[in-house]
Formats: structure tokens, C-alpha cells, sequence
């Protein structure tokens, strides 16, 4: 997507809106350009040079029907298949406002559309949107949970282009939002703003197991009392595939939340990045902010970039981090091949095993056990380990 005017004179007669707001939009953008190493959020992550590579990733099934889910599913940016349940309300796309950064502002000048749902009360079911095609998308999406609803979201990741994803979610008073996010293939930058309102809660557990781009940003706002935020990411990197979390973590209100875990395996010439940042405000007294990255090293070409920040401006707190980055347990690994495994079968169950602590945060455990089959699946391929999973 390195020729937005072109792409926008192309597509902006089949677009929705206002086109004057898009076009300021796009203008807006075009004038900061794309994100460059010199902005310190995008440091490790080259925005030009990634989009011009090429992946190769394979697509892996995953079975989420034992769930039954309800499906909203994009094809090359347009809707195929809308979800229908009670407590679900779907309203008409709206493009976003100019926003304060370039991403955002290509998104709201390009954005086909995006699902606008309202939820209340319980959602008996999942809420799965598959993004799926191989052309440039530019979706935006906005969730809406009413007081004391409950949702499970997915964002199932399957393009192998260009995706410019943003998510606006809004947790009323004492709502509840599983959110779950798979990326297998493609170039995908994505932006997520999360508002707390009191006593909210929101879970956030992430998979990366393919795409030469995987940017996930995550800006986290803590509104009121009692709200409570956990961020569990998990990256399979192979080849020369670039994983990118950022968040930021913004404690706006006393007696709040928040834990936030991101494990790594990079292998071959692979890049992971975690950049998270806790901001605590002067009155956000009584708050726990916990955050622990880990990255498990496999080959010398691959590389871990882990920048973990506290901004705290209360004196009443409980805030730590920290970060480890290693080679494989080499003990660990000659107890298993003392017991009769091969090399391979051994790597594969310590990457399983390390990949596990992000995928156990899943309460369903149905969710859980279809995404452990992709991940043993993505394993059993890197490793040429047959009937491992």
C-alpha cells in the first residue's frame, strides 16, 4: 500500500461517506507519511521496507464449529456474511473522524467498511470476523458492549495482502469482552483504542504464527473504578516474518487493573518486537499494573526487541516489569531425548509447552483446544515432525 492517492482516485467512487472528510483524511496522512524508524512507536518496525516483502505462509485450518459461532466475514474488504443473534444489534458502517496519526487516517480515508455492533446482555455465542483475500483492505470496526454484557470477540486473521485493521471497542459499566486475535498470512497493521468504563473487564489473548507484518497496537484507556485489563500475546516466528506488539496502557482512574504477558519463539532470520507502556495519572491511586515478557531464541539470525516502560505519576502503586530473552533450555532439552525423543520432537514439545502459557488464559476451553491445534499444526510444519499433532 505504498501508493495511497493512486489507490484512493481508484476506489473512493465506491466508497461510503462523506468523500470530502475522506479526502482530508488521506491529505492528512499523505502529509505525515508513513510511520518511519525516527518516530520512536515505530522504531523497530519499517513500514516501507516490510510491505515490499513477499510471504509465503500457509494458511492452517482452524475449527472453530464445535462453537457454533456467529460469522461476520470480509472478503477483500467486503461483507459476505453478517451475524444475526439476540443481544447482537448491527448499525450501518461509519467512517472515522481524522485521527492524531498516519495509520489512522489511511484507514479513515480507505476503510470499505467494518462491522458497527451493539451488544447487550450475554452473547451466547462467539463472534467471529474473518478477514479472508488477497487485495488491500481497510476495515474499521466498531464494538459496542452495553453495561454488564458479555461478549467473546475473535478477529480471525486469513489474507494474505495488505490489511489495515482498526477496532473501536467500548465496555460499558461492568461489561466483560474476551478478545481473541489469530494472524497466519499477510501484511497486517492494526490499531485498536479500548475505553473501560467501572468495573469493565476485558482479556485480550493474541497469536501470531505467519505474515511478513504482523503490527498490533493496542491503546488501552482505564475510565473508572474497578476495571481490569489483561493483554496475553503469543508470536511463532519463522522465516523472516516481523511481529510487532505495542501497547499503551493508560490508568486514567484509581483502584484499576491491568496484566500484560507476550511470549516469543523466533526462529531462522524472524523479528519480534514488544514495546509496552504503563501510564498511571496523578490520581489513579491503588493501581496494579503487572507486565513480563519472555522470548525463547532458536537461531542466531533471529532477533527480540523488548522495550517495557512505567510512566507513573501516583505514589500509591503496585507497577513492576520485566524481560527475559534466551537460547532453549538446553537441560531441558537433553531430559527429553534421554527419554527416547528425537531433537525435533523434543524442540516441538518445549515450543508447545512455551506457546501454552499465553493459549491458557483462554477460559473456553474449546477456543482454546482449536487454536492449540493450529499452533501444534504451525510447529509440526517449521520442524518437519510428522503426526505431532
Amino acid at each position: 500500500m505504498l501508493d495511497a492517492q493512486s489507490y484512493f482516485d481508484r476506489v473512493s467512487g465506491d466508497l461510503s461517506g462523506d468523500a470530502t472528510a475522506r479526502a482530508a483524511a488521506l491529505a492528512a496522512a499523505e502529509a505525515a507519511g508513513l510511520p518511519t524508524r525516527r518516530q520512536e512507536a515505530w522504531h523497530y518496525t519499517d513500514v516501507t521496507r516490510l510491505l515490499g516483502k513477499r510471504t509465503d505462509d500457509t494458511i492452517g485450518a482452524v475449527d472453530f464449529a464445535p462453537l457454533n459461532p456467529l460469522m461476520a466475514v470480509f472478503d477483500n474488504g467486503a461483507l459476505r456474511e453478517a451475524p444475526v443473534a439476540e443481544g447482537l444489534a448491527l448499525h450501518d458502517f461509519e467512517a472515522a473522524p481524522i485521527g492524531d496519526n498516519a495509520m489512522l487516517n489511511y484507514n479513515a480515508a480507505l476503510a470499505q467498511g467494518g462491522l458497527n455492533a451493539e451488544i447487550s446482555g450475554a452473547l451466547a455465542q462467539p463472534l467471529i470476523v474473518t478477514t479472508q483475500g488477497d487485495e488491500p483492505v481497510h476495515l474499521h470496526h466498531k464494538i459496542t458492549l452495553a453495561p454488564k454484557a458479555k461478549a467473546v470477540l475473535v478477529d480471525n486473521h486469513m489474507s494474505c495482502g495488505y490489511t489495515n485493521a482498526r477496532f473501536d471497542i467500548t465496555l460499558g459499566a461492568d461489561a466483560e469482552l474476551t478478545l481473541i486475535r489469530v494472524q497466519q498470512a499477510g501484511h497486517q497493521i492494526g490499531t485498536s483504542q479500548i475505553e473501560l468504563a467501572e468495573n469493565a473487564r476485558v482479556k485480550s489473548v493474541a497469536l501470531v504464527t505467519g505474515g511478513a507484518l504482523a503490527r498490533h497496537e493496542a491503546n488501552v484507556a482505564f475510565a473508572a473504578a474497578g476495571a481490569h485489563a489483561e493483554l496475553h500475546s503469543a508470536v511463532l516466528g519463522r522465516g523472516d516474518n516481523h511481529a510487532d506488539f505495542t501497547y499503551v496502557i493508560d490508568h486514567q482512574a484509581a483502584e484499576t487493573s491491568s496484566n500484560t504477558t507476550a511470549y516469543n519463539v523466533l526462529d531462522a532470520a524472524s523479528r519480534g518486537v514488544f514495546q509496552g507502556k504503563v501510564i498511571v495519572r496523578k490520581d489513579a491511586q491503588h493501581v496494579d499494573a503487572q507486565m513480563q515478557t519472555r522470548a525463547m531464541m532458536l537461531s542466531e539470525g533471529a532477533e527480540m526487541d523488548a522495550k517495557p516502560e512505567l510512566e507513573i505519576y501516583a505514589d500509591d502503586v503496585v507497577c513492576a516489569h520485566g524481560s527475559a530473552i534466551g537460547e532453549l533450555d538446553k537441560d531441558a532439552l537433553f531430559f527429553l531425548r534421554a527419554r527416547g525423543l528425537d531433537e525435533a520432537s523434543a524442540i516441538y514439545l518445549l515450543v508447545a509447552g512455551f506457546i501454552e502459557q499465553v493459549l491458557s488464559h483462554i477460559d473456553d476451553e474449546v477456543m482454546a483446544d482449536s487454536l492449540r491445534a493450529l499452533v501444534a499444526q504451525k510447529i509440526a510444519a517449521q520442524f518437519s515432525i510428522e503426526g505431532a499433532a
